[in-house]
């Protein structure tokens, strides 16, 4: 796990080549080489752009490390899911499963890659709801924190 989160933050951190937030150029070339295996259109420079605007909730046009980390968090959740899925579908017969297994490694496509259009779609969409949801929840927080001030000092 530890090693898990290393990664993240480093990936983030060279391709943000030492400055604070991913530029455009910067956020494309991560996304096209790093989650090429678990995200479709990532050689789509237009998907690639619509989904940084989608994450760029400050809208500066740039992704800092809590904008991706929203990314990640999406993906690590569609990808639980999906592994929920594979478990809750019917047992296979042994051959039936060296079949499939056998078949996926030869494609050496994830399942993420074989979904269509719409799911681009769907993940900029889910992407945008989250960072709704937390700058409400940042709102809120500082809005308590304030009346909580304000009844310290009365």
């Amino acid at each position: 796990m530890e090693g898990a989160i290393k990664t993240v933050v480093s990936v983030y951190l060279k391709s943000a080549k030492g400055k604070e937030n991913l530029g455009g150029k910067d956020f494309q070339h991560l996304v096209k080489n790093q989650l090429k295996n678990i995200m479709t259109n990532t050689d789509s420079a237009d998907a690639v752009k619509e989904m940084r605007q989608g994450l760029d909730s400050n809208q500066d046009g740039k992704v800092s490390f809590q904008e991706y980390m929203t990314l990640i968090g999406y993906l690590a959740q569609s990808l639980s899911h999906q592994r929920c899925n594979e478990k809750e579908s019917p047992p296979m017969s042994s051959s039936q499963e060296t079949k499939a297994e056998a078949l996926a490694v030869a494609e050496a496509v994830p399942e993420v890659e074989k979904e269509p259009e719409s799911v681009k779609v769907e993940v900029v969409a889910q992407v945008k709801c989250e960072v709704e949801e937390v700058e409400e929840m940042e709102m809120i927080t500082a809005e308590a924190e304030g009346e909580a001030e304000a009844e310290e000092t009365s």
